[in-house]
């Protein structure tokens, strides 16, 4: 697993422990529920509610099947993605989306389409980590049982998004419908801003680099005396140049040297791609690394 991934999957199963298992334990009142009902988000306005929720109710869960199938949805479609965006930009995105999808479905309650309930669930931040799965890799297939054959993940959670909105205005079953959908919502809103963002960096990079060849075309023009001196120099017979054992060992060091810092250079991105994610890079490091890959493979 990745390290982002990881860690919110240890949270979020110390938490069912401390929810389910240790707080029978130590209640003394007989009242289990106590860790819930404090770290569930409550309806504004309603007794309890306090705004640390917007941010512990996501890492709470109703019962182990719950529990399940967020962190195994978690699995199968942070580490792509947190490998994609960057380690924190991957806490940033979930916690966004978590909180953004507690903020939609408090907004529904509000005007009155769903009843005021607690709301417990990573369920919205998963449903983020889902549109951003699909938004990175859209044409990944899946197997889902009990259809025999695979589909993409754009039709998937297309899909997905459809029904939520089905049922969320037609059934009461008790699931936060409009919560996964303000998931996708909050999700699709930050992947925009940071794809506009990228845009941006991609064309501020190509028009300084434009500018800067320019200039160095510019700085080469070169005078008459200049080109005069050059033809006089190139009719001049070259001298043969005998190379020594001293100066091909002084070679020999200067090329390992420069090998050297190409490998800490490499070596260097590759750390930053792990971090930050590759679309992070700069133009420049993406060529150095495509050409090393070139060498790699001997096409050069």
């Amino acid at each position: 697993m990745t390290p982002a991934v990881k860690v919110i999957l240890i949270i979020n199963v110390v938490f069912y422990i401390l929810t389910y298992w240790v707080t029978p334990l130590i209640s003394l009142d007989g009242h289990s529920d106590w860790f819930l009902n404090f770290n569930a988000l409550h309806p504004i306005g309603y007794s309890g509610f306090a705004l640390y929720q917007y941010l512990t109710y996501m890492f709470m869960h109703g019962g182990w099947w719950h529990l399940f199938f967020n962190m195994w949805s978690l699995m199968i479609f942070g580490n792509a993605v947190e490998q994609q965006v960057g380690t924190s930009r991957f806490y940033f995105y979930y916690l966004m989306c978590g909180i953004g999808s507690a903020l939609v479905n408090q907004l529904c309650t509000f005007i009155g389409i769903i009843p005021p309930s607690q709301l417990v669930g990573a369920s919205g931040a998963i449903y983020g980590v889902m549109a951003a799965a699909a938004f990175f890799f859209p044409n990944a297939k899946l197997f889902i049982i009990p259809i025999p054959f695979p589909i993409k993940l754009k039709y998937l959670v297309g899909f997905y998004t459809l029904v939520e909105m089905y049922l969320g205005i037609t059934s009461i079953d008790g699931v936060a419908h409009f919560a996964h959908l303000g998931g996708i919502l909050i999700g699709a809103i930050i992947l925009f801003i940071w794809k506009m963002q990228e845009k941006k960096r991609s064309y501020s990079s190509n028009y300084w680099s434009s500018s800067s060849s320019y200039d160095a075309h510019y700085d080469k023009d070169e005078s008459i005396w200049d080109k005069l001196k050059k033809n006089f120099t190139s009719k001049r017979t070259p001298k043969m140049r005998v190379t020594n054992v001293r100066e091909t060992n002084y070679a020999d060091h200067e090329y390992n040297q420069r090998k050297a810092q190409e490998n800490e250079e490499i070596d260097r991105i590759l750390d930053k791609i792990r971090k930050n994610g590759y679309q992070n890079l700069t133009d420049s490091e993406k060529a150095l690394l495509f050409n090393a890959s070139k060498k790699m493979r001997g096409e050069e």
